[in-house]
């Protein structure tokens, strides 16, 4: 059983050697794969360095900046065959358990599949702030186009599931997470578990990082405004099409309608209505579900 363990990094010196240990505490059949996005602090040297003082399989692959998403893109279309993955974020910490929990519950089976666990939010010193995050991952296909409530940190999937993955035609995503949870539910099926099996750190470094009910609301709304005045660089009608084109035959009458209505959904303001009127963008997520409706209606997404 080889397990490939997908990680992007970016200026993580910091906090990265604390989730290498967290990592290598049962290195048996892990290897680690990853894709720097052009770090200017020590964080290739100290992975390097690391693999070499504990003897564990470490590649890393420089790239240039190219932002979170299409770093995690990039790798894991370049990253070698393995029977599991497990997407990694480099300054959190894995508990123990993770990785021999998933494969279990995984199995062998020749289908896709994705695992994810609960997380627990953190400081930047890992004491706990949020004990437990995740009830249920989103079960919908189509509403996890636009509420993925699952961070990639928690995720571990087969090769099958990554095989379904790399079919999709696209340079520029939202985030890898949304698309690998997107892409189990129609190909495959999504296990939960509710361990927390992940610490999830914040710290003022984060690239992304957990949004809750005690932010402020004078920081979420310049956060928002700027959206607003930049559009982000991907498209989610382009990904709705690029999913039609890869999986339309294996979806139903329903779905193939719905990814359709998005796909088209930059083409006027008559179309972006129609996808707000539809249920799988009322998600109750509250500040999130505001933003990401002011996104469709402006054609910021």
């Amino acid at each position: 059983m080889k397990i490939c363990i997908i990680m992007s990094t970016y200026n993580g010196e910091k906090y990265i050697e604390q989730q290498l240990d967290s990592i290598f505490k049962t290195p048996k059949n892990i290897f680690l794969y990853v894709r720097d996005d052009g770090s200017k602090d020590r964080t290739i040297e100290i992975l390097r360095d690391y693999g070499i003082k504990h003897a564990v399989p470490i590649e890393v692959n420089e790239g240039k900046n190219v932002g979170s998403a299409e770093s995690f893109l990039t790798a894991l279309r370049e990253c070698p065959k393995a029977d599991y993955y497990a997407f990694c974020d480099q300054d959190d910490v894995w508990v123990d358990g993770k990785l021999s929990a998933a494969a279990e519950q995984i199995d062998t089976t020749n289908q896709p599949v994705l695992w994810c666990s609960d997380y627990q939010v953190t400081d930047s010193e890992l004491h706990v702030m949020i004990p437990s995050v995740l009830e249920q991952p989103v079960q919908d296909s189509v509403r996890a186009v636009f509420y993925n409530n699952v961070p990639g940190c928690t995720m571990v999937f087969n090769w099958a599931l990554m095989q379904e993955l790399r079919k999709v035609n696209i340079s520029k995503i939202r985030m890898h997470d949304i698309m690998a949870i997107n892409v189990a539910l129609i190909t495959g099926k999504v296990i939960f578990d509710k361990t927390p099996y992940v610490l999830y750190r914040q710290h003022g470094n984060n690239v992304l990082g957990y949004s809750h009910k005690k932010i402020q609301i004078g920081k979420w709304t310049k956060d928002k405004l700027e959206l607003v005045k930049n559009k982000e660089n991907y498209s989610t009608a382009e990904y709705a099409q690029a999913v039609l084109n890869s999986f339309e035959s294996q979806m139903n009458e329903k779905e193939i309608e719905k990814y359709k209505l998005i796909s088209k959904m930059n083409e006027s303001l008559m179309s972006r209505l129609k996808v707000l009127t539809k249920p799988y963008t009322k998600a109750k997520f509250g500040r999130t579900s505001i933003s990401i409706r002011c996104k469709i209606l402006l054609n910021l997404m």
